[in-house]
């Protein structure tokens, strides 16, 4: 489509024919139309203008869009590595964890037989005391158990001695009450 610019439409002419348009109305048009002309023009190259800014702004975008999808892409291979990563370390960790449990229950076991075998060979003192630091290997709760049982022992043989002290006491008043009548 060949383009008509505003000058050609403010210099073309018509050729004159007995009973044709007047020609101030015809040249008054064509300059109208040249001024709405040039502005259209105009308009089309800002338009033009703008989508080649706009055009440029979207290849730009593009681009960023495309460098955020490469680094989600990269970030998602790198999460899944470290997860990957971290399940295997943890795999590592439970098993040396379970390694050094099966050798301290090992060792544990390995020293309860010998405070066993040394309790028996010693006096009842060294059994007593032996048999307390074997205590300490058991649970907690257990040591608190026995803890529990030994005081209730002690408080029971203390009640009896007190009762039996206060019995004895009683008697003694008892009998210098009875020769303080005779």
């Amino acid at each position: 489509m060949q383009q008509i610019t505003p000058i050609e439409i403010r210099q073309k002419s018509f050729e004159k024919s007995f009973r044709g348009y007047n020609s101030d109305e015809v040249d008054a048009f064509l300059h109208a139309l040249a001024y709405v002309w040039e502005k259209v023009m105009k308009q089309l190259d800002e338009i033009k203008s703008i989508l080649e800014t706009s055009d440029r702004e979207v290849k730009r975008l593009q681009g960023i869009e495309n460098a955020l999808l490469k680094t989600i892409k990269d970030a998602e291979i790198t999460a899944r590595n470290i997860t990957e990563q971290a399940q295997k370390e943890a795999e590592l960790k439970a098993r040396e964890a379970k390694i050094e449990t099966d050798t301290l229950v090992y060792e544990a076991q390995k020293k309860s037989k010998a405070i066993e075998e040394e309790n028996q060979k010693k006096h009842q003192h060294l059994k007593e005391q032996m048999a307390w630091e074997s205590a300490k290997t058991k649970k907690m709760v257990q040591e608190a158990e026995t803890y529990r049982d030994t005081l209730l022992q002690k408080l029971q043989h203390l009640a009896e001695d007190i009762l039996t002290r206060s019995q004895l006491v009683e008697r003694n008043i008892q009998h210098k009450v009875d020769n303080n009548e005779n």
